[in-house]
């Protein structure tokens, strides 16, 4: 026990050189850690992990302890099951003090030079749902992502132009057996549609470009409702307002699976839309087959600079030809 004592008399006599010690080692175990030559084995980690189905590379690792402990990737690449590839200038992931403490997943992902642009996603502990299961609270802050980049990620049935800003916040109950709550404000700027799959392959539009589209909805309970959409300004060929609702499943066929599929199912949306002369010259097919199918001559305003459709359309799926009526 005295020597005890005198161990510790010690150490408090001697702190400053001793926290001195400690801090140099630790800085230099950073400094002189081969840190780079960990990119194989966490990429062989993630792999284990996800049962092959994910795949990650990187070119090199920086750890940091200040202002807040962390790890930095340059040149991350990602290869997913249902994504034809990724590519980060650099990711940052912060881990959140909570999972010292609780053992569950929590922190913060900056990925900048993803789809030309920056998006940060943070993950913290969720308020449970009504039958007490547990949920993860996801935020996302997207800026200047590049449509013309999401060919990137998937087989997406559109090709699009545009800088998108996003910003959403949702609970979600990890297998899915609970659908998901998510608020989300997303903004297009400089939008101009390409083309568009059809089954008959790529479908070329007519040239468009639109300044904004705003769209501000919510997710819950299966059901997607736009509560404001904005298309274009006064001066924009096209210009507008929608809003409605969409009964939306998000679903997960395989526990396992890094895939989740939405599951679209009956609508109901009222749309206001100012077509100029110029857009509807250019487009007159795509306009002709829209009013002799859904009928749009009777919801039809002309004017000396174009012409105005307003109607309320609904329907079970987007299968069959929707209702649609005056809108009101």
């Amino acid at each position: 026990m005295e020597q005890l004592k005198k161990f510790f008399s010690f150490a408090w006599s001697h702190k400053g050189k001793l926290g001195v010690l400690a801090i140099s080692t630790l800085v230099f175990a950073f400094l002189l850690f081969p840190f780079n030559d960990l990119s194989d084995f966490i990429g062989a980690q993630i792999s284990k992990m996800s049962r092959n189905k994910v795949y990650v590379q990187f070119d090199q690792l920086h750890m940091s302890l200040v202002p807040t402990p962390g790890v930095a990737l340059e040149n991350v690449q990602v290869e997913a099951q249902g994504l034809a590839g990724l590519k980060i200038q650099e990711a940052i992931l912060t881990p959140g003090f909570s999972t010292l403490i609780t053992q569950k997943p929590a922190g913060t992902l900056t990925a900048r030079g993803f789809l030309n642009g920056d998006i940060q996603v943070s993950l913290k502990s969720g308020a449970r749902t009504d039958d007490g299961k547990e949920r993860q609270e996801i935020t996302i802050e997207a800026k200047k992502l590049s449509l013309g980049e999401l060919k990137q990620i998937g087989q997406l049935p559109f090709v699009a132009k545009g800088d998108l800003n996003l910003s959403s916040k949702a609970l979600i109950e990890p297998t899915l057996k609970t659908q998901p709550d998510v608020d989300v404000t997303l903004r297009i700027d400089q939008f101009q549609p390409l083309s568009v799959q059809t089954p008959l392959g790529p479908f070329v539009l007519p040239e468009l470009k639109i300044s904004n589209v705003e769209l501000k909805g919510r997710l819950s309970a299966g059901k997607l409702i736009i509560e404001q959409g904005i298309i274009g300004k006064e001066t924009d060929e096209l210009r507008g307002t929608i809003k409605g609702s969409l009964d939306l499943q998000i679903i997960r066929p395989d526990p396992d699976s890094t895939v989740i599929i939405p599951q679209m199912g009956g609508y109901n949306f009222d749309v206001d839309l100012k077509v100029k002369k110029g857009f509807y010259a250019r487009a007159s097919t795509i306009f002709s087959i829209a009013e002799g199918a859904l009928r749009l001559n009777n919801h039809k305003i002309d004017s000396a600079d174009g012409v105005q459709y307003r109607f309320k359309v609904q329907g079970a799926n987007f299968i069959d030809i929707p209702n649609v009526s005056a809108l009101r």
